[in-house]
């Protein structure tokens, strides 16, 4: 059996092993890489300590590094695309009766972000308001780069497709 290897885990190793300055540099290309989503951690900066937005910023990090890693393409999320799933994470909160990893599209990466959070940013697992504001952006963070790698590698997947129609045959 072959085990799957874990792009986050690695990136998460990876990031945190970066200096300061590494960090900071990698962190202003994605803000001119990513307008709207970056755009919506800096609208909601003051929600959350400095320590928990900083967690927040770096899961973006971390979740871009794992999919380049991966050699999954993410293109910019758009606004609309990121108010969409701001709309339908938030409602699937709400609707949740616990704020269990499972509500997460993904709950391993949810789980593995969160933990960091926990651990780097002292994240207070006692108060469930904290907690529940915290799980819902992250979880929206998520969703909108995964969902963006999604999509971004299906069009390669189309064109990779329709080039390999118009190839000649080889004899």
């Amino acid at each position: 059996m072959r085990k799957e290897y874990d792009h986050i885990a690695d990136s998460i190793t990876q990031y945190m092993g970066m200096s300061p300055q590494e960090q900071g540099q990698m962190v202003a290309r994605v803000m001119e890489d990513q307008p709207f989503l970056m755009g919506f951690l800096t609208n909601i900066a003051e929600e959350f300590s400095d320590e928990q937005h900083e967690v927040l910023v770096d899961s973006v990090m971390i979740l871009l590094n794992a999919f380049i890693a991966a050699r999954m393409p993410v293109g910019i999320i758009p606004g609309p695309a990121l108010e969409e799933v701001i709309t339908e994470r938030t409602e699937a909160y709400a609707d949740a009766d616990s704020l269990l990893p499972e509500v997460s599209e993904s709950p391993k990466v949810f789980q593995d972000l969160r933990n960091l959070a926990i651990v780097k940013a002292d994240l207070n697992v006692d108060d469930p308001a904290a907690m529940h504001n915290y799980n819902v952006v992250l979880d929206i963070l998520i969703t909108a780069i995964e969902r963006m790698a999604d999509y971004e590698q299906r069009q390669v997947d189309k064109t990779e497709k329709e080039n390999s129609k118009w190839k000649a045959p080889r004899k």
